[in-house]
């Protein structure tokens, strides 16, 4: 006999919210592999999530009014 368990983003997504620490860890360790990511691409992710630190400075509200300027998801000129 065979179960299949079919899960929803939605369920996923409040799954993990409900992990602990140590489980959130352990999940982004393993989440590569589960969904396929190549080495290359992690290598990848790895050199944004480093690279991320150098733009700090732009967490500043005073530049926040430049936000309206472009409506926002909008990324690509026209």
């Amino acid at each position: 006999m065979t179960v299949q368990l079919k899960l929803t983003v939605e369920q996923i997504s409040t799954a993990i919210m409900l992990l602990d620490r140590q489980e959130r860890q352990e999940l982004t360790q393993r989440l590569p592999l589960i969904i396929g990511v190549e080495p290359a691409q992690q290598d990848d992710f790895g050199w944004l999530r480093l690279a991320e630190s150098s733009f700090a400075f732009w967490d500043d509200e005073a530049e926040d009014i430049y936000s309206d300027l472009a409506p926002a998801g909008n990324t690509t000129p026209e």
